[in-house]
């Protein structure tokens, strides 16, 4: 159930972190959550919303109104979406407000609240936040989710986890 819910979350990172300098994409060669099947037009980061402003004194974008972001087989969805860069164009931190959603295939991530901090490493999810999977069948929720991407690992609050047994083929002789 962990691997899963990090996938996914890295993946959601891996997602975002490509907005920077003027508009252009950016992809970083080694990172560590990106998709092995994610080349070609697929890699390309594909971001819609109904307002998009750029402040170049703060290096902040902001996507406003019906944000989606697409990357691979990667989607998430959410009403606000505020990327900071630091001095070189790099991502610094991601915020991601208001029925915030990630999908990958079978897997989905909600929260009212996802921000990701570039240099730890780090996802925290609140309001309500909770993963699943509708073909496992297991789900993840707390008060609040923190993800250590580096690390791979995690810490809920207040956790609730239901794990659901495997399905298993009986053999008939």
């Amino acid at each position: 159930m962990r691997y899963w819910v990090i996938s996914l979350i890295m993946g959601g990172t891996f997602l975002c972190s490509g907005v920077g300098g003027h508009g252009q994409v950016q992809q970083k060669d080694g990172e560590k959550f990106l998709p092995g099947d994610c080349q070609g037009s697929a890699a390309a980061l594909n971001v819609t919303a109904e307002r998009m402003t750029f402040d170049h004194r703060t290096q902040t974008f902001t996507f406003e109104e019906n944000v989606r972001v697409d990357r691979c087989n990667m989607t998430v969805v959410c009403d606000h979406l505020q990327v900071t860069n630091d001095a070189r164009g790099n991502v610094e931190r991601i915020i991601a407000t208001g029925h915030v959603h990630f999908q990958q295939g079978t897997r989905h991530v909600v929260a009212e609240q996802a921000q990701y901090f570039a240099v730890e490493q780090r996802l925290v999810l609140t309001g309500h936040p909770r993963a699943w999977d509708t073909q496992e069948g297991n789900e993840m929720m707390g008060e609040e989710i923190v993800v250590f991407l580096q690390d791979e690992n995690m810490v809920v609050k207040r956790a609730r986890v239901l794990f659901h047994p495997r399905k298993t083929m009986s053999k008939t002789p």
